[in-house]
């Protein structure tokens, strides 16, 4: 995890599911822990609703009190950082001497590693491309004497798949802005892509109590699904950022929108 000169992803092998490594991260080892501090530690939509739903939250709040978000240099969409705490940069889910205290719910990343996934689309092929790359740190003792996993169980065991199906709807939002070639979004459409994919509770008062006509486009059983199931809001409102900015909503016009 750690994002320090040393640390690298380890190219010269391409890992699929049935491709194994050797790895165990647990307390006895002396660099247990290392790995939260001083990293730069990217949160996906999912991970967000995981987290403030964990800690009893409400997605603004929890997005104010333990991140920052800035618009990618590359990407021109708004990022989401954890920000680590003062004064040695610790990550602040972890508590000292215990470990993370959001295990059950902590991001994709930490579950992944020590593997960095890659997920290739093209416009020739639907879909995703999935395989993964090792992380190399040299303090990390995990490969010493590590358990033998292939990628398919090391997935299994540390629940990434879910994670991963919701990275991938995220996934398909970055796409379209680059099929579409537009660069940069106007603050409305900022607002609209943060409400969207990160602060789930106010897009649920926004799209399911507000008045807006997008509700109304879609069916009751559609309706009843997201207002039930919070992931299933979570998806359709990552689908609705990617129609509304990129799919024929906002641009279609060439104007901005609005809430």
């Amino acid at each position: 995890m750690s994002q320090g000169p040393e640390a690298y992803i380890d190219k010269s092998r391409r890992l699929k599911d049935e491709d194994t490594f050797c790895f165990s991260c647990t307390p006895d080892k002396s660099c247990f822990t290392n790995c939260c501090y001083d990293l730069s530690l990217l949160l996906m939509p999912y991970d967000i609703l995981r987290l403030k739903n964990h800690l009893g939250m409400k997605s603004a709040d929890f997005l104010k009190r333990y991140t920052s978000i800035y618009v990618g240099q590359n990407s021109g969409l708004p990022v989401v950082l954890v920000k680590m705490e003062a004064p040695y940069l610790k990550c602040p889910f972890l508590e000292e001497g215990k470990g993370c205290r959001v295990y059950e719910d902590r991001p994709g990343a930490c579950r992944t590693y020590p593997l960095a996934r890659m997920a290739c689309r093209s416009q020739e092929r639907e879909g995703v491309e999935e395989f993964y790359y090792i992380i190399r740190e040299p303090d990390c003792e995990g490969f010493q004497d590590g358990k033998e996993w292939t990628v398919r169980s090391w997935k299994k065991n540390e629940g990434i798949e879910q994670y991963n199906e919701m990275n991938d709807i995220f996934g398909e939002i970055f796409h379209a802005k680059t099929v579409s070639g537009i660069a940069n979004l106007n603050a409305d459409q900022i607002d609209i892509f943060h409400m969207g994919c990160y602060d789930i509770d106010s897009f649920r008062q926004y799209f399911l109590e507000g008045p807006n006509l997008d509700r109304y486009m879609e069916s009751e059983e559609v309706i009843e699904t997201i207002s039930n199931d919070e992931e299933a809001l979570l998806k359709h409102g990552m689908r609705w950022v990617n129609k509304k900015l990129f799919q024929g909503g906002c641009f279609a016009s060439g104007s901005g929108c609005s809430r």
